[in-house]
């Protein structure tokens, strides 16, 4: 049997790959997913739904491009199939690369960032602020994941007495978001300081759980201090704008919750330092103060001080109450000497408003409206008397006219004419004066002072002396 190395095998692939695969006039469209620019070359994998392709993109094509390959992106690729022999992987060596929209992921990325983003889940001023003491710390996430281990690594460097409680859940895969929301309501529930939502790096799709609706309402409705460090500092999930801090990565998000021991220790120090320096100073003024005061010659007998402060305080005394009383009697002459005064004052006053009421009151005699009074009273009883008698003519001259008036009115009605044996010949409701006015077979309306009549004219005599 024909032996082979692989290394000729790889070979008569790639020989094979480029005579019968031709790629020129073909641009193949997908989905990016991993992309890495590493030392200005592009790594990334071309996928759709049924499969998926590695793919190179190398420096000096990758600065042709203009923009930036991102994960999610939909692209146009061109380029030749090769296999990469170290690995005999199939990869897709590519020249040029164009837009072709945005992918599925993307897209649903970005329509629930919007629906979140109007509920006010990414409103800064509703994060909770960090607490001033964090001694327990729930980390959320796999139990071999390398981000745990970044986690407590970080712990132990820097404040190895924080306690670390594992809530452990998938970080990747469909059952991941089911899993990660129990594990954060138990963590939330167990009296955590903060909770930590971390995952190391990975792919955009690996990373996508994290943008699961119900991740994000439970991160919303967390009690607990929120730290997420989900892997990459250009890729930030709905997980990320919903909790309290966004840490890049692990090690981040642990030295967000943590005090670093030696910068404490510094800290300890230098307040050590100054307390030292202050209890120096302080003693060091206390004691020139002692100094002072025992070198002072009051403090040398108190007694004489205080026996000399006695007995000035007990002549000064004396000499208060002796002015006291001297004050008095002089003040107690001025009050009784403005006490006779003043009554002498009040009497005149008295005497004066008592003539002047007496002068005003035989003044108001002399005038009295009395008389006036009696005269306006009979002036007035006359007018009133003359008020009624005209009144009364004015009432009879009135009533003599009305009467004239009414028997006119009655001389003119009609009503009257038809009591004396006339009546009212009408035809169609007009008055007849004469009997031009009828013709033969017109139907007339007789009215009488009793009562009325319809009658037929038989004739019509057109003498104007008939009577």
């Amino acid at each position: 049997m024909l032996q082979i190395k692989v290394s000729v095998l790889v070979n008569k692939v790639n020989a094979f790959l480029s005579s019968h695969v031709k790629l020129d006039q073909a641009l193949v469209s997908g989905e990016l997913s991993n992309v890495k620019y590493i030392n200005g070359h592009c790594y990334f994998d071309l996928k759709d739904d049924q499969g998926q392709l590695s793919c190179t993109l190398w420096k000096s094509n990758a600065a042709k491009l203009g923009f930036t390959l991102e994960d999610g992106m939909a692209v146009l690729v061109h380029g030749k199939l090769t296999v990469y022999e170290k690995r005999g992987q199939l990869q897709l060596s590519v020249d040029y690369v164009q837009r072709d929209g945005i992918g599925a992921l993307a897209i649903e990325l970005e329509k629930r960032r919007q629906y979140f983003e109007k509920l006010g889940y990414f409103n800064p001023t509703i994060k909770k602020p960090r607490p001033q003491e964090i001694n327990r710390i729930g980390v959320v996430t796999g139990r071999t994941t390398a981000a745990l281990q970044d986690v407590l690594k970080t712990v132990r460097n820097r404040w190895p007495m924080l306690r670390v409680h594992l809530f452990e859940a998938p970080v990747q895969g469909v059952d991941a978001p089911a899993k990660i929301v129990k594990a954060l309501q138990q963590a939330d529930q167990a009296g955590m300081d903060a909770i930590l939502l971390v995952r190391g790096g990975g792919s955009f799709e690996d990373r996508f759980c994290f943008n699961d609706p119900a991740i994000v309402e439970a991160l919303h409705v967390m009690k607990t201090y929120t730290v997420t460090g989900i892997g990459h500092e250009v890729d930030s999930s709905l997980a990320d704008f919903t909790a309290d801090h966004y840490a890049f990565t692990p090690t981040a998000a642990a030295q967000w919750v943590t005090p670093d021991q030696y910068e404490v220790r510094q800290t300890l120090q230098s307040f050590e330092q100054q307390l030292k320096k202050a209890v120096t100073h302080h003693f060091e003024t206390n004691a020139q103060r002692l100094m002072y005061l025992q070198s002072n010659p009051l403090l040398a007998n108190p007694l004489e001080f205080v026996q000399t402060r006695k007995n000035k305080l007990n002549f000064l005394s004396v000499q208060l109450l002796n002015l006291s009383q001297q004050r008095f009697v002089a003040l107690r002459s001025v009050v009784q000497t403005n006490r006779n005064e003043l009554e002498k004052e009040i009497r005149q006053i008295q005497n004066t408003n008592e003539k002047r009421v007496q002068s005003l009151h035989n003044r108001l005699l002399l005038h009295s409206p009395l008389n006036d009074i009696q005269m306006q009273k009979a002036h007035l009883l006359a007018m009133d008397q003359n008020m009624i008698r005209s009144c009364q003519y004015i009432q009879s001259s009135a009533k003599a006219k009305l009467d004239s008036y009414q028997q006119l009115m009655d001389s003119l009605n009609p009503q009257q004419v038809l009591k004396r044996g006339y009546s009212i010949v009408t035809l169609n409701g007009r008055a007849i004066k004469q009997a031009t006015d009828l013709t033969l077979q017109d139907q007339i309306e007789i009215q009488f002072d009793q009562g009325h009549a319809t009658a037929s004219v038989l004739s019509v005599d057109q003498d104007q002396n008939h009577e």
